[in-house]
């Protein structure tokens, strides 16, 4: 049994010196500070040739390397989407316009300060929360609808008895849990979100009361299946929604913004709203796209797009083959990647050793 010192939810710090001593008392071959400068796929030796620079000792040293399977694990969103189309956006005059993915903090001298966060999901509210804690006045731009669960509610109804002290080993929680296939899953889900909106009514009714759009995910099955659908447009809440149901964020909802001024943001509707600092919280691009700044586009024109639901309802192209050779694309949760790490290396595994084939 755990002791009751230690946190539910595992602060950052911790959980990356678990990896570094994990790596360590494994002794796995981790290269940190190791750029991938040049990529090639022969096609006849079924094989890469990667050129790799490194830091070692405080000198560089190149390593040329090469592997018959590649995977880019990067984390299942891509490049950071930033809205550079909207007029003026580089020609803000106020202290700070960034996306979230650059957010270093509210200044400590910030009080008073106007600060806008365009967009609604988990960076948007924790940014914006950030914000009103520093003293800034604080106004989100929610320009759609957003999926919000409590925290404690989530756990409840979606965790508990499965993921829990009293629970399952985790490797059969992990095969109850995703072993359906995703359309019963989904159909199943539904039940568990009505009895989430439930238990978070009020929350949720001084939310829309405060003017903020909510949506209970695709077809009403709740996060999980949002999640997987399109990798975000929910927030967990843990602090914020009060926030907004109490006026202390307020909200400016629906509307696109048309421009961006010396020191604010004009709306299509015509209204203006004051800034001294903008964040933009408007997501990532497709995974893709980081295959093609790491490895051109050769391969990332041959992939195809990654996450969301294929037609048969499963995953595209995340931990299994990609429409390329040699290439795979692996991320997700800490729960998905413990899952499907097992499954991704069982098919390299079965190629190597001619039990499957690529095409």
């Amino acid at each position: 049994m755990l002791s009751t010192t230690v946190s539910v939810f595992t602060p950052k710090d911790k959980l990356a010196e678990w990896f570094e001593t994990y790596a360590k008392v494994l002794e796995l071959n981790v290269w940190t500070s190791t750029t991938l400068t040049e990529s090639s796929w022969d096609e006849s030796k079924r094989q890469w040739t990667l050129t790799l620079e490194r830091g070692v000792d405080g000198r560089k040293e190149t390593r040329i390397l090469h592997p018959r399977h590649v995977i880019q694990a990067t984390g299942h969103s891509g490049e950071a989407y930033f809205p550079s189309h909207i007029k003026g956006i580089h020609d803000f005059k106020g202290d700070r316009l960034v996306h979230s993915s650059q957010f270093t903090g509210p200044s400590p001298d910030g009080k008073g300060k106007k600060a806008v966060i365009v967009g609604c999901c988990n960076s948007g509210h924790d940014i914006a929360q950030d914000y009103y804690e520093y003293g800034y006045d604080v106004t989100m731009v929610q320009r759609s609808s957003t999926l919000v669960v409590t925290c404690e509610s989530l756990i409840d109804v979606d965790m508990k008895g499965l993921y829990s002290e009293d629970g399952p080993p985790v490797e059969d929680a992990d095969i109850i849990n995703l072993s359906n296939p995703n359309p019963v899953a989904a159909l199943l889900a539904k039940d568990s979100a009505r009895e989430i909106n439930r238990r978070d009514a009020k929350l949720l009714q001084g939310l829309r009361a405060a003017g903020f759009a909510l949506d209970n995910g695709p077809d009403c099955a709740g996060i999980f299946t949002k999640y997987l659908h399109r990798g975000g447009g929910y927030y967990i809440d843990v602090g914020a929604s009060q926030m907004i149901a109490d006026g202390k964020i307020k909200i400016k909802q629906g509307q696109e913004i048309e421009r961006v001024n010396d020191h604010s943001l004009t709306f299509a509707d015509g209204s203006e709203l004051e800034a001294d600092e903008v964040v933009f919280a408007t997501g990532y691009q497709n995974m893709r796209e980081t295959a093609r700044k790491i490895f051109g586009d050769e391969l990332a024109d041959r992939v195809k797009d990654v996450w969301g639901f294929d037609e048969q309802g499963e995953i595209r192209t995340m931990w299994r083959r990609t429409g390329h050779p040699g290439f795979w694309f692996f991320g997700g949760n800490l729960a998905l990647c413990r899952f499907f790490s097992r499954l991704l290396a069982l098919q390299i595994k079965g190629l190597e050793v001619g039990l499957m084939k690529y095409e």
